[in-house]
């Protein structure tokens, strides 16, 4: 076995091992019956509640759920020091992270299947519609973890990291509006507000959610542009994290 699947299979034993790791129990039964909660008490149709409920309460509870797993299981690795132990010859760090980066992009991608397998049970969605959505928001995750990784990685404090991803967070899901906003009120920030919306994280891209909603169409070619989008995005994050750590005696 390779040194990076070691680490990723360690880190999946550890993380099998973390308390937190068992909370996702209780969080898919509690999105499950929040959302049947808003068909029944909602102001607008039942069932559109209840859809739209889901897909919002799946979607925050895998990202808040694997960015602890990923910020605890590594700050708690520096604050042990068996990180020491860890990032030695002949393991170089590049191997480290990308251990890390596909030992919670198991879990991501494997809660997202739950989720998806959930919504097409219950009737949320057309199976192709659902399909592209979840695929979209796996690609999220995936940036998100590259992100996690290299702000925790980087700041090395709980707090610091926790507020860190959060941010990253709610900047992607802003970004959009942040741009449309501005065009609006000047035409010739129109080029600096396309570089901003590429170079910072859009995380937009990544989500069809109004598509499974309104039933409308979708195709398999709308992940084509978002998956180059989140590769570039990936490869970015990977080399800031990889260089940092290069420097860093932890």
């Amino acid at each position: 076995m390779s040194r990076i699947g070691i680490v990723s299979l360690y880190t999946l034993q550890e993380v099998r091992r973390d308390r937190l790791f068992w909370s996702l129990i209780p969080l898919m039964c509690g999105a499950l019956a929040l959302s049947f909660f808003m068909r029944e008490t909602s102001i607008v149709s039942g069932e559109e509640a209840f859809n739209r409920s889901y897909i919002a309460l799946t979607m925050l509870v895998t990202t808040a759920f694997v960015m602890l797993l990923v910020v605890s299981s590594v700050y708690r690795e520096i604050d042990s020091k068996a990180i020491y132990m860890v990032i030695t010859k002949p393991l170089s760090r590049y191997e480290y992270v990308f251990g890390k980066f596909i030992a919670f992009s198991i879990i991501a991608i494997a809660i997202t299947v739950i989720f998806l397998s959930g919504a097409l049970a219950l009737g949320v969605g057309t199976a192709k519609s659902l399909a592209v959505h979840y695929s979209l928001f796996g690609l999220e995750q995936m940036i998100m973890i590259m992100a996690a990784l290299t702000i925790t990685l980087g700041l090395r404090s709980l707090p610091s990291s926790i507020l860190g991803v959060a941010g990253f967070y709610i900047i992607g899901h802003s970004t959009k509006k942040l741009v449309d906003i501005g065009m609006q009120m000047a035409q010739e920030w129109v080029p600096l507000l396309k570089v901003f919306y590429y170079l910072f994280p859009s995380l937009s891209f990544f989500n069809a959610q109004a598509a499974v909603l309104e039933k409308g169409l979708v195709s398999w070619a709308d992940i084509l542009f978002p998956s180059v989008y989140a590769g570039a995005y990936l490869v970015i994050l990977f080399l800031i994290c990889v260089i940092d750590i290069r420097k860093r005696d932890f």
